[in-house]
């Protein structure tokens, strides 16, 4: 059977098993690759030194090609889902098609995991500027001139949604209207099939993120229904995550922001939540964290914030005693 009619049944299987759309994707990005890299071989004939060569491929040859632009080589956490993807390939594959497994001896891509860097306060307000308005169009002869965005409520209401609750871009574009309380700013959010990522929990928003919402959607036309989604395109079809990547990354450029990847909106949450004296256990909850291992890299964080004022302000050092 050829790797690619093997996988067309193993998202059937997986589908079916309730996984995520989005798990499904990255998957199908990694197999995809495999099976060109391959040449679409039978997949009972793949063995370790092939997948060994892909990886080498991935690591020194391959480039990707993102949204927006950015052709840099793939990450260390890229590299490691392309290993969870023929792992859990491979792993459906002994039991429903009775085939060896190559993989069982695969080592796992390891890597530094990224230095946490939060967004500032300089920069969300640049980000929030960058809604309003157009980059300046300049043009021969005339005054260059910026252009109201039709999507400014939209847009303002995201960036603050995100950065008052700290939710995963993708539970971000789930989210319908029902799940929204706007007189308490209370938020639902539901998993999605297994829930081994997404906890079923309620995140919250403060005035100034419930009035921005209020706004967006008082002004939707057509009247939105409970079950619409809560952020949609012009067109009026659900944002999912990526056309909101592809959004804060366009405000990022005219913001002049260096990156406003969506997870930032997330750490940046976290870290000023503790920064305001918020304890590690809601903040789990909120973040919908199985254990405290990542709230401990925020929490880290805050207390070099903590050592950095002490220095600052040391009443003994300051006096010179």
């Amino acid at each position: 059977m050829k790797l690619s009619t093997a996988f067309q049944g193993y998202t059937l299987a997986r589908s079916a098993d309730g996984y995520s759309p989005n798990t499904i994707a990255v998957y199908k990005w990694a197999i995809d690759l495999l099976t060109h890299f391959l040449n679409d071989p039978d997949i009972a004939s793949i063995t370790r030194s092939d997948l060994r060569a892909f990886f080498k491929y991935l690591r020194t040859e391959y480039t990707p090609t993102r949204p927006s632009g950015d052709a840099s080589p793939l990450s260390g956490s890229s590299l490691e889902n392309a290993w969870k993807a023929i792992r859990s390939l491979y792993t459906w594959a002994h039991t429903e098609l009775d085939i060896p497994r190559p993989d069982t001896d695969l080592p796992r891509p390891r890597y530094t995991s990224k230095e946490i860097k939060p967004l500032d306060q300089d920069e969300i307000t640049a980000l929030l500027k960058a809604c309003s308005a157009t980059s300046t169009a300049a043009t021969n002869g005339r005054r260059p001139y910026r252009m109201s965005r039709p999507t400014a409520r939209r847009d303002r209401a995201i960036i603050l949604t995100l950065l008052d609750t700290g939710l995963r871009v993708s539970e971000l574009s789930r989210l319908q209207i029902r799940h929204l309380n706007q007189k308490t700013g209370e938020i639902l959010v539901i998993p999605f099939g297994t829930g081994q990522k997404t906890k079923s929990r309620y995140v919250y928003i403060g005035k100034t993120a419930s009035s921005a919402l209020w706004k967006y959607l008082a002004t939707r036309t057509p009247e939105p229904l409970p079950e619409d989604p809560l952020f949609v395109t012009i067109d009026g079809t659900l944002m999912d995550r990526n056309a909101i990547r592809c959004l804060l990354d366009g405000l990022a450029r005219r913001a002049n922001v260096t990156s406003a990847h969506p997870h930032k909106f997330r750490h940046t949450f976290a870290i000023q939540y503790l920064r305001n004296g918020g304890d590690v256990f809601t903040l789990q909850r909120l973040l919908g964290h199985a254990s405290l291992e990542m709230v401990r890299k925020y929490l880290t964080l805050a207390d070099a914030d903590a050592q950095t004022a002490h220095t600052r302000a040391s009443p003994v050092d300051r006096w010179q005693l």
